[in-house]
């Protein structure tokens, strides 16, 4: 039997899940925040100038730049090459991820890194361009596999790479998107288009050394996709405080992380090149990437991951239309914890009760898509998909550290109110 379809029976039962959930949640608290490697991390307009800088201080001579060919195109490498070329310090550019980046995407870059002698490397761009140069680099401590061989390999489970840590190359991030918070996690998700199924990664090795979020690169970035990426750094930073494994770190990182882009959405949505309000959400998306880091996600992402393949769906729409249908299922088990992130971010009234508290925050969550266009529901999803969905969701959630714990038929129950059955 595969290893897929063991999980596959595993995540049928609704007593193992919860009894693997509560010795995570118990293990994270007190091993994983303790595991997870520091970055260096510069903040700043134009700061992504400064890369090769950070390339020559980590003794690196080589670099594989990973990103895509919209954003050579519009010529934002253009601050960072120009300062390489000055330098003097060599450099090839694979500019063919794709949005969601599929298996074939990270061979190529890893073909070319080793083509061209590089010996570090540096993504741009959004989630994608990062989550393909993680993996692409991890592929080149472990020469003998293939991306998706590393993908079993490494697959649902973490740590279980760390011993190679020194062996994989350096790896800067400069994201030009506010939102997956790809840049600080020990995570990355690639997609196998053959089987419609997004792989999530875990692995304390495949974490950047070093980010530059220089908020200049966002400027140009349009309103709508302003809105979906603030609204994934925001669902980052709830969901894990919402989780069974929140610890106070990381709690500090979400509540931080969902005010900055509360106070900041409008202006940058309004105004592209407001770069304060640009920095803000950088700031915002790395704080939703620690948070990832340490108390996980929870069901909202794996409903999101597999709907988003499925249908070929930007990520920060189906998030909008999965988060407050998910909130709404959790009620009580989370209630206390999500009315106190309405408090603490300032959307919720403190003198409310903890009901609707709950509920106002849910609510603002409905608003913001309402006035920044992110559709309602996913009237996409089919009868006929609905067992090959939930099996992804049971899978994936094995080690998520919730309250709650969906049976096959509740999964499909939800995905009917998701799709806006009445």
């Amino acid at each position: 039997m595969k290893l897929e379809d063991i999980m596959s029976q595993v995540a049928k039962s609704k007593k193992v899940v919860g009894g693997i959930k509560h010795i995570i949640a118990v293990s994270e608290y007190f091993f994983w925040p303790n595991v997870t490697p520091f970055q260096d991390v510069i903040e700043g307009p134009g700061s992504s100038a400064r890369a090769v800088e950070i390339l020559k201080i980590n003794n690196c001579k080589k670099a594989l730049i990973v990103t895509d060919k919209v954003l050579v195109s519009l010529g934002v490498l253009k601050t960072m090459t120009d300062a390489m070329d000055a330098a003097g310090f060599p450099y090839a550019i694979f500019d063919g991820v794709e949005p969601n980046p599929t298996i074939e995407n990270i061979d190529a870059a890893y073909a070319l890194y080793k083509s061209e002698g590089c010996d570090c490397g540096v993504a741009v761009g959004g989630g994608s361009s990062i989550d393909c140069a993680k993996v692409a680099l991890c592929n080149a401590a472990r020469p003998n596999l293939t991306a998706e061989k590393l993908g079993r390999a490494m697959g649902y489970f973490p740590v279980t790479f760390a011993g190679k840590q020194k062996k994989v190359p350096f790896l800067m991030a400069i994201p030009t998107t506010a939102g997956t918070g790809s840049e600080s996690t020990v995570a990355a998700v690639m997609s196998n288009v053959r089987t419609d199924q997004k792989i999530t990664v875990s692995d304390t090795a495949m974490r950047p050394k070093a980010v530059i979020l220089d908020a200049a690169l966002a400027a140009g970035l349009p309103p709508k996709a302003t809105a979906e990426t603030a609204l994934d750094a925001f669902c980052h930073c709830l969901e894990g405080y919402i989780n069974r494994s929140h610890n106070p770190r990381a709690d500090e990182y979400a509540i931080r992380g969902m005010r900055l882009v509360k106070e900041n959405i409008d202006r940058a949505y309004n105004n592209g090149k407001d770069l304060e309000a640009r920095q803000a959400l950088c700031q915002a998306a790395y704080f939703g990437g620690q948070t990832l880091n340490f108390e996980f996600t929870g069901y909202v992402h794996p409903f999101c991951h597999k709907l988003g393949a499925k249908y070929h769906l930007v990520h920060g729409r189906a998030i909008g239309s999965v988060l407050p249908i998910i909130l709404e299922e959790y009620g009580d088990l989370t209630k206390s914890r999500l009315a106190r992130a309405g408090v603490l971010v300032g959307i919720s009234d403190p003198k409310a009760n903890e009901d609707d508290q709950a509920k106002q925050i849910i609510e603002w969550i409905r608003n913001y898509c309402r006035t920044y266009g992110i559709p309602e529901f996913i009237p996409e999803i089919k009868d006929e998909h609905l067992d090959e969905i939930a099996d992804s969701i049971m899978l994936e959630m094995i080690i998520y550290p919730t309250y709650a714990v969906y049976d096959r038929q509740e999964i499909f129950a939800i995905l009917r109110k998701i799709r806006g059955d009445k």
